[in-house]
């Protein structure tokens, strides 16, 4: 896969024709998935080169800033993930508010056909474009007519019954659902960062752990205990993490701290990829320390008791490690 900074970069490396999938993919979840498996699809078919065009920053904080929601997913992330998916290129283009105010049909012509050279366009049942979001894939497909492309729209992806969706995985994750956030995803939600000096409080309670410091764009799951495994390179552990204030010592600031459950390595400025895979318990107020190690004593026992009862059989677990 080869990454293009810019629309009119494309033509500097591919002059023939392209399959594009267009969306914002963050989280990459399984019905961005079925959106990319029908483009490197079509391309194959048309024998020619598939493509994703990514805006940056996301559209949404260019527009909204104030409302506009946290990332599931780093930009190297996601990128990482549409390379799993086969995609020939990735083409990052900045969003501004100047480009925002291109009509739906200029788009089309000017940037889908004139720059892009499109055989193929795939979009999302839901996908939006052009200035404030005024065309609809009813509309690409008219226009596709116009200016000589095949439009291919998916239809909603179901998992229970319920539709994919990034707003709905932010809403699990919101409640701490990591367990419905994976069904979702297709993988476990993580968190990629570097770890950080914390204040040694744990360390000193008998349980060390370490802190994580992740991009402030990116979405944290509600605060409490979760059972996690953590990724270092080539280390592999299962952990718990608590996300949270830390109120029993009326801390206000939110903190991501790792307690690695079967090693003791020192983690200080490695970054890890933790990846969450079931929510122990709400953060809670003890009324002194000794109360607060009773209860991490419990979510010890209780997440090996998880660790050999559920996920020592599980085959389905693959850590992302991009």
């Amino acid at each position: 896969m080869q990454i293009i900074e810019g629309i009119a970069a494309l033509k500097k490396y591919h002059q023939d024709q392209i399959c594009l999938a267009l969306g914002n993919f963050d989280g990459v979840h399984l019905g961005h998935k079925k959106i990319l498996q029908a483009t490197v699809a079509l391309a194959k078919a048309k024998e020619i080169k598939s493509a994703v065009l990514l805006f940056v920053p996301h559209p949404l904080t260019v527009l909204f800033p104030e409302s506009s929601p946290k990332l599931l997913l780093s930009l190297e992330d996601r990128i990482a993930l549409l390379g799993k998916t086969g995609i020939d290129f990735v083409i990052i283009h900045p969003f501004s508010k100047e480009f925002a105010l291109i009509s739906p049909e200029a788009f089309v012509h000017r940037i889908l056909v004139e720059e892009l050279n499109v055989a193929a366009v795939v979009v999302g049942f839901d996908y939006s474009f052009g200035n404030q979001g005024q065309g609809t894939p009813a509309d690409l497909v008219g226009m596709s007519e116009k200016y000589d492309f095949c439009v291919q729209v998916i239809e909603p992806v179901k998992v229970n019954s319920e539709v994919v969706g990034s707003s709905a995985i932010r809403d699990y994750l919101a409640k701490g659902q990591v367990q419905d956030v994976q069904r979702l995803l297709g993988y476990a939600f993580f968190l990629r960062g570097i770890v950080v000096h914390g204040d040694g409080r744990g360390r000193r309670l008998g349980f060390p752990t370490a802190n994580l410091s992740v991009k402030e764009n990116i979405m944290l799951p509600a605060h409490g205990v979760y059972l996690t495994r953590v990724v270092a390179g080539e280390m592999q552990a299962w952990a718990l993490t608590n996300i949270g204030r830390r109120p029993t010592f009326q801390k206000k600031d939110t903190t991501i701290e790792i307690h690695l459950l079967d090693q003791s390595e020192n983690l200080y400025q490695k970054e890890l990829i933790v990846h969450f895979l079931h929510k122990m318990r709400d953060e809670k107020t003890f009324r002194n320390a000794q109360d607060l190690v009773k209860q991490i004593n419990r979510d010890v026992q209780d997440a090996h008791h998880l660790i050999r009862t559920v996920y020592a059989t599980d085959k389905h677990f693959t850590p992302f490690s991009c």
